[in-house]
C-alpha cells in the first residue's frame, strides 16, 4: 500500500514504519462515510489504494529553535471496473524539539497528518461524485472551503453548464484556492457568460496574470472573449500578455472553425 519512493525510505530510515502511514490511511478511510476496509462483498466497488511518500525532510535552525519536520504524500485510488482513478495529495509540518526520537516523533506525526488530510480529500472528491449536480451547486455556497471547492472540480470535470451562474459567483470567494479553481472551471466548460467575469479580474493585474487569463479566455470563447483578446493583442504594453492574446484568439479562431465544419 506504501510506494517504495525515496522519501519513504528516509521516514523509514528515521524510524518510522510504512505500516503506520497504511494504518493511518485504512484507519481514516474506514471512519469516511461511504468506504469500508476489508474484503469486498457481492455488489461493492473494490478500488486499490497507493499511497506514495512523495516529500520528507527536516530544516530550521535545530532542534528546539524553529526546526520543522514536513511530510507530503499522495494517495491514488483505482477502480477494478475501469474507472479513473482519484489522486489525493496532503502535507503538513510539525515543529521537531530536542531529544533522541524528536526526528522520529516530529517526521511521524507530520507523516501521520498528511496521509489524514490526502485521505478527507479523496473522501470529499467520491462523495462530491454521488451527488446531482443541483446539490453540488448548492455545495458552492457551504460555509466549508474544501466542500467548495470539490463542487467547482466536479461540476467542471461533469461539463455541467447549467452550473456557470453559480460558479461565476465563487469568483468572488473568500478563500482565494476556490477563485482559482473557479476560474480553471470556467475555462474548462467553454460557455462565453463567463467571458466579461473573467474580463473584469484583470483590472489592476500585473502582466503575467493578465496572460493567464487571456490564454483561459481563449477557452471560454464568445463575442466578448474575442473583443478582450483583440485589443490585448495589439495594445497591452507587456509583450508576454500580447503574445498570448495572440496565441489565445489563433486557438479560438482554429475551435470556431472545426466547429462549423463539423456542427454536431
Amino acid at each position: 500500500m506504501v510506494s517504495g519512493s525515496e522519501a519513504a525510505q528516509l521516514l523509514e530510515s528515521a524510524g518510522v514504519a510504512p505500516d503506520r502511514l497504511a494504518e493511518a490511511a485504512r484507519r481514516g478511510l474506514a471512519a469516511a462515510p461511504g468506504f469500508a476496509v476489508g474484503p469486498a462483498r457481492d455488489g461493492d466497488r473494490r478500488l486499490l489504494v497507493q499511497l506514495t511518500v512523495e516529500r520528507a525532510e527536516a530544516f530550521g535552525g535545530g532542534p528546539g529553535a524553529g526546526a520543522v519536520a514536513q511530510v507530503a504524500v499522495s494517495l491514488e485510488l483505482t477502480s477494478a471496473d475501469g474507472e479513473p482513478s482519484r489522486r489525493e495529495a496532503g502535507a503538513a509540518a510539525e515543529p521537531l524539539s530536542d531529544g533522541p526520537a524528536a526526528l522520529r516523533v516530529a517526521l511521524e506525526r507530520a507523516a501521520t497528518a498528511a496521509v489524514d488530510k490526502a485521505v478527507a480529500g479523496v473522501a470529499l472528491q467520491l462523495g462530491a461524485e454521488r451527488k446531482s449536480s443541483p446539490e453540488l451547486v448548492r455545495d458552492l455556497t457551504s460555509p466549508d472551503a474544501p466542500v467548495r471547492d470539490r463542487a467547482v472540480r466536479t461540476l467542471a470535470d461533469r461539463g455541467a453548464r447549467e452550473a456557470v451562474p453559480a460558479l461565476i459567483e465563487r469568483l468572488h470567494d473568500s478563500d482565494p484556492a476556490v477563485v482559482e479553481r473557479a476560474i480553471g472551471a470556467l475555462a474548462q466548460l467553454h460557455d462565453p457568460r463567463a467571458a466579461a467575469p473573467l474580463i473584469a479580474l484583470a483590472r489592476h493585474r500585473d502582466g503575467a496574470y493578465v496572460a493567464q487569463l487571456a490564454r483561459l479566455l481563449g477557452d471560454v470563447g464568445g463575442p466578448d472573449a474575442r473583443a478582450w483578446l483583440l485589443t490585448m493583442s495589439s495594445g497591452h504594453p507587456d509583450d508576454a500578455v500580447r503574445g498570448a492574446a495572440r496565441a489565445a484568439l489563433a486557438e479560438l479562431s482554429e475551435r470556431e472553425r472545426q466547429a462549423r465544419a463539423d456542427p454536431r
